[in-house]
């Protein structure tokens, strides 16, 4: 009876998985200008970017590590760029151990001038991530192209078929 009823709870705790809880993602993926900010910078950031005209969601985040679990979000989905107006210390940290990613990620002071430069770099950075689309045409010459080699190649293998 004790036997059966160690198996038995081998097998149900070897049946549970894990829970892998990486934390709460903050921003949408689908957002490609962010802007990081705490509670002192977030009003003023959002105000110049509306005064410039920019579509920029600005997020107040309230510790380092909120920040840096963003930023590790931000790796992979290369949209994405950020301007961070908060938090500098930790932006730089991340930057020197991830170098691949200085090119979507840009600190700025909280100063109005800074920020508002900060939100023009954004903005022409993000401009010049979303114009590299193929469009139509590439995907639809290759297409032909793929069409006709391998039209030829049955044309040729079904006439010496026929003719065989």
């Amino acid at each position: 009876m004790n036997i059966k009823l160690v198996c038995i709870l081998i097998i149900v705790l070897g049946m549970i998985s894990t829970v892998n809880a990486h934390g709460l993602h903050v921003t949408p993926e689908n957002a490609t200008m962010i802007v990081i900010a705490d509670n002192s910078t977030g009003v003023p950031a959002k105000k110049l970017a509306n005064d410039i005209g920019l579509n920029v969601s600005v997020y107040n985040f309230k510790s380092g590590d909120d920040v840096l679990h963003e930023l590790e979000h931000a790796i992979n989905n290369t949209n994405k760029t950020i301007l961070v107006v908060a938090y500098q210390d930790t932006v730089t940290d991340f930057l020197s151990k991830h170098p691949e990613v200085s090119g979507r990620i840009f600190v700025s002071s909280s100063d109005e001038m800074d920020i508002k430069n900060g939100l023009i770099l954004l903005n022409s950075t993000a401009s010049k991530n979303t114009n590299t689309s193929s469009g139509f045409l590439t995907p639809f010459i290759t297409g032909i192209v793929i069409g006709l080699i391998g039209g030829l190649a049955g044309g040729v293998f079904w006439m010496k078929k026929k003719s065989a």
